[in-house]
């Protein structure tokens, strides 16, 4: 693939997570939820997703050669991320 389309993709992904998760904070808010160990590990792992993909994104522009690498380790980092929100909702 294209370093400049990988590019685009990834800043909407980071956009999108982004959104989600203030969308569902927004929610939380507006609905006046407490806050526990199930609402609270979702928004914080979009954010995270949009973290990530913003560092990932910003190592890209400065290195495009390694593009490979620095995807095979956002799909590690965002897993690893997902994973932990999710053992969150599940054992808390």
């Amino acid at each position: 693939m294209d370093v400049e389309r990988i590019k685009h993709i990834m800043n909407s992904v980071m956009i999108l997570s982004f959104l989600i998760f203030g969308g569902l904070f927004a929610i939380i808010l507006i609905t006046d939820v407490r806050l526990n160990n199930i609402t609270t590990p979702l928004p914080f792992a979009f954010l995270f997703i949009s973290l990530a993909t913003f560092i990932i994104t910003s190592q890209i522009n400065e290195k495009p050669k390694l593009v490979h690498k620095y995807m095979r380790d956002w799909l590690i980092i965002c897993t690893i991320g997902i994973i932990i929100a999710a053992l969150a909702l599940t054992l808390y």
